[in-house]
């Protein structure tokens, strides 16, 4: 315990004389107002497809960066504790893998790809020289971080919107974050000086470094900023389910990722199994969801009764009366509702007030709705009929692109 202190208070000093630095501060600026920029990118989808914009990009940004901090504290005390040295990795190799994995698709711009492909070239050509089993440890606790984050945060503020799937139109949900993470790492930097800094017990650090002299080496602390993302669609379950189990399934890989790397530390004979595992891992995991996706039943489709609700707006009638998400408006004052023009037509009888039958979670409620001409009713129903604009939803990965190739080859 007393050493999880001394660890803490020496974090403390760097993290406070970081956040003091003005070139430090513009730079946190500058990823906060990339991460608002991309929240604001998210709110102009939804105002193309279906006319209607939050306007919450600026509370997003404030949120993810706020949590941003408790990811870069448990991050960083991950980092120490566990003793990953940022100067046996090959970062700058790292970030040029990640750049071109992105322009052949946006989503592979994630070290977990780079990362796999980089330690596979290494051990092929023996360049660069770089220490896998750190390399895959900063992998997986960067995505046991973005697991915890997905989990608290991934569903705030989710954007609606409408998906194509094969022939079919669906509601669902685009699920995106981003996180700033301010980190602190160690960086060796030669032998250690006894009357200074602190002494960590003979276990530390889990990671070992053989290829190295260990023991009696110093390390500095040193401020890294960094950025998590999180993209998902979400049609087949609520956001808030999606997250979960999409959280659920990043921390098992970041933990078996970390396992390895421990092991591979350990015994170099199974370096291979932790540079293959980073990508094809993380792939798996991107699979799983895609895989729910298209093979669950949608949830956010046109019940054979009434109307379902996708989303309401922030602040409009519907929002007042307490309508949700799901809900299946079922009459208006008594009078049948089957689609969302024939709601919109009832409405707009002159009435003060209006009685809506809902079904909410297969029980029927009756919801108090006041009616006004300046006031927008507010709800966005899940797709009926035409729908001119709408995402589509592509399922392509590893995984696909495998199957379909050994079919060809079974097929000649």
């Amino acid at each position: 315990m007393e050493l999880f202190i001394a660890v803490l208070l020496l974090m403390g000093k760097v993290f406070l004389s970081t956040f003091t630095s003005p070139l430090f501060i513009i730079t946190y600026l500058l990823l906060f107002f990339i991460v608002c920029w991309q929240y604001r990118r998210l709110e102009d989808i939804t105002q193309t497809l279906m006319n209607y914009s939050r306007n919450q990009y600026l509370r997003s940004a404030l949120l993810s960066t706020a949590l941003g901090l408790l990811g870069g504290l448990l991050g960083s005390i991950l980092l120490i504790f566990i003793g990953i040295d940022l100067g046996h990795l090959g970062i700058m190799y790292l970030w040029v893998i990640a750049v071109l994995l992105m322009l052949v698709n946006p989503r592979f711009l994630c070290f977990a790809y780079a990362g796999g492909i980089l330690s596979l070239i290494s051990l092929a050509t023996g360049y660069p020289d770089i220490n896998i089993a750190q390399l895959m440890g900063l992998i997986a606790v960067l995505h046991m971080v973005e697991s915890i984050l997905i989990m608290l945060n991934g569903s705030f503020n989710p954007v609606p919107v409408y998906l194509r799937s094969g022939d079919n139109i669906r509601g669902g949900f685009n699920l995106q974050n981003f996180w700033p993470i301010p980190l602190i790492a160690l960086v060796a930097s030669g032998m250690a000086d006894t009357s200074t800094g602190i002494n960590m017990p003979d276990w530390w650090p889990l990671i070992k470094d053989y290829g190295q002299y260990d023991y009696g080496r110093n390390y500095t602390l040193l401020p890294v900023l960094a950025v998590l993302g999180y993209g998902e669609i979400s049609s087949t379950s609520t956001p808030r389910q999606r997250v979960k189990k999409s959280g659920k399934n990043l921390f098992f890989f970041s933990l078996i990722l970390l396992l390895l790397s421990i092991l591979v530390s350990r015994w170099a004979q199974l370096t291979i199994i932790a540079a293959l595992f980073s990508p094809l891992g993380h792939e798996f995991i991107i699979w799983l969801g895609m895989r729910e996706e298209t093979k669950r039943q949608p949830i956010y489709i046109k019940p054979p009764r009434g109307i379902m609700v996708l989303d309401v707006k922030t602040g409009s009638l519907a929002s007042q009366a307490g309508i949700r998400s799901r809900d299946i408006i079922l009459s208006v004052n008594g009078e049948p509702a089957n689609n969302f023009y024939t709601l919109q037509e009832l409405l707009s009888y002159g009435w003060i007030t209006v009685e809506l039958e809902v079904l909410r979670e297969g029980k029927k409620t009756m919801q108090l709705l006041n009616c006004s001409p300046w006031q927008e009713l507010g709800i966005i129903p899940v797709p009926e009929g035409f729908t001119p604009k709408y995402l589509s939803m592509d399922h392509d990965n590893i995984f696909d692109r495998l199957r379909r190739i050994s079919g060809r080859l079974i097929r000649k």
